[in-house]
């Protein structure tokens, strides 16, 4: 079962189709992130690219492992999350002329 406060969504760059879990630890630059064993999770394999979106951070990373439906990814970049709202309100796109 999902903990609701550690709710997370994983897919693989570009287009992966998005797989919810749990983050279960971080240490360091790695992320630990517990998967509920189905299909979808075939898709994380050793050196995907991916992108975790948590309520608060959007992390980018690489897959270093999986095994057990736990997902080990080397966070490569991080974004607030209240900081990227708070771009995308104040973002216009410059009108045709």
């Amino acid at each position: 079962m999902l903990q609701v406060d550690r709710r997370v969504t994983v897919r693989c760059l570009p287009d992966g189709a998005p797989q919810q879990g749990n983050e279960d630890s971080a240490v360091g630059a790695l992320l630990h992130v517990k998967l509920p064993p189905n299909a979808l999770t075939r898709q994380f394999s050793m050196g995907a690219l991916v992108e975790v979106e948590t309520p608060r951070v959007l992390y980018l990373g690489e897959v270093h492992s999986y095994r057990d439906s736990m997902l080990v990814i080397a966070i490569e970049h991080t974004v607030d999350r209240a900081a990227l709202a708070s771009i995308q309100e104040t973002w216009r796109p410059i009108p045709d002329r």
